[in-house]
């Protein structure tokens, strides 16, 4: 990954609101880009691969997942290895509008609800 690249031409797509912070993410050509300030003054930035939201709408279109869900069903391991891949995907797909946080949780993990096609 080449980062002059990924950094090239964003366009901001919207905002995600964690738990304990704001997520703004940005669209480049082949990478989202999820940044959050940190407490120090400076931010946090992680990538989401550009086909990430369509994976998850064609898997959970009108459901309520959360990230394990995510890990456990989604068929592209690749795309969510991690735990905080998995995170930044719902903020992408939350800044999108194909997604929405919800107050609920199911133990400890958040809970989101992918929007129907």
């Amino acid at each position: 990954m080449r980062i002059p690249d990924m950094l090239m031409n964003l366009e901001f797509v919207g905002r995600a609101e964690g738990d304990r912070r704001t997520y703004y993410v940005f669209k480049g050509r082949t990478r989202y880009l999820v940044v959050s300030g940190h407490n120090r003054g400076g931010f946090n930035l992680n990538t989401v691969a550009v086909e990430t939201p369509d994976v998850i709408l064609r898997r959970f279109a009108g459901e309520r997942i959360t990230t394990k869900m995510l890990a456990q069903s989604s068929r592209r391991p690749d795309l969510f290895r991690q735990g905080f891949d998995r995170l930044n995907s719902m903020y992408v797909m939350v800044a999108l509008g194909k997604a929405k946080k919800l107050k609920q949780r199911e133990g400890k993990a958040m809970v989101f609800r992918v929007a129907a096609h």
